[in-house]
């Protein structure tokens, strides 16, 4: 005889089916495969720029050798490449890291609304070119730029090294110091030994117009190379024209390290002279007494 169902077989299979989803929730998921841990210290970080197995040596260049003042194997920043001359790879506060604007949104300024939100970060702008574009003074249009700083840094060390041998020379020469050379030179004006007829007034306002037209002509010139190395009646002796790409950096180089350690002697004569009052020759008979 056929099999008649029963009331009870919906029942069943109704509970077997609401069950299932039961079932699913409290069975046990499979453990997911583990990932591998990430290395630690790279996260967020350039890769840093090694040059294993390769000596330093010379001034130019990416295995160029470098000082940071306190690491035995320093890396520079990307930034300085060795393409300067006199790039040791130091920039311990990072000035001359090329500036990076912000680019914001609008702020919302609905009046019907409860909240404006404001403008939000939407961008980042990097300058990549700080080229002189105006024949101003001050032809930059970043203040804090590298450019602008290797130009400083050079007319600074220049000065620094006329002022030093000068301090020094005169001071031998004439037993007058540097600090007592300007009441010597108000009560008789005199150069090389020779009085001269001329108020120090009239000297300052000479020395100060001829310094402006100087500064003026200069910064005429767009060229950043020519505005540092102008070349012609600077370079009397052609040492910028007879020799090659390599020795020319190299004397740029010579420069740069020479003018530096003259700031750094500037530095220690102007405080030597505003503490004791003596010049840089007197300060050194001082020394052990």
């Amino acid at each position: 005889p056929a099999h008649r169902p029963t009331r009870r077989q919906p029942i069943i299979m109704a509970f077997a089916i609401a069950s299932n989803p039961i079932v699913a929730v409290f069975k046990k998921k499979a453990p997911a495969p583990k990932k591998a841990p990430a290395k630690k210290g790279l996260k967020g970080k350039a890769p840093v720029r090694r040059t294993a197995g390769v000596k330093r040596e010379g001034n130019v260049g990416p295995n160029r050798t470098l000082w940071n003042g306190w690491e035995a194997n320093p890396e520079p920043p990307a930034y300085l490449d060795g393409t300067l001359p006199g790039d040791a790879g130091f920039d311990p506060f990072g000035l001359s890291k090329p500036t990076e604007y912000l680019q914001f949104d609008l702020d919302s300024l609905d009046g019907s609304a409860a909240i404006n939100p404001y403008g939000r970060v939407i961008g980042k702008l990097k300058k990549v070119d700080n080229k002189p574009t105006e024949r101003t003074i001050v032809p930059f249009n970043e203040a804090f730029d590298i450019v602008r700083f290797r130009e400083c840094e050079l007319q600074h060390s220049r000065w620094a090294m006329l002022g030093l041998v000068g301090a020094v020379v005169a001071e031998g020469q004439t037993g007058i110091s540097w600090v007592d050379a300007g009441k010597v030179l108000n009560e008789q004006p005199s150069y090389l030994g020779f009085d001269i007829n001329v108020p120090v007034t009239t000297l300052v306002v000479i020395e100060t117009l001829s310094m402006g037209f100087a500064e003026i002509k200069r910064s005429s010139e767009l060229d950043s190379n020519k505005r540092c190395y102008p070349g012609g009646y600077f370079d009397p002796l052609g040492f910028a024209t007879s020799a090659d790409d390599a020795a020319v950096f190299k004397l740029q180089t010579a420069e740069l390290k020479h003018g530096r350690l003259a700031m750094v002697g500037m530095l220690g004569i102007s405080a030597q002279a505003l503490k004791n009052g003596l010049g840089p020759l007197e300060a050194l008979q001082t020394l052990g007494n």
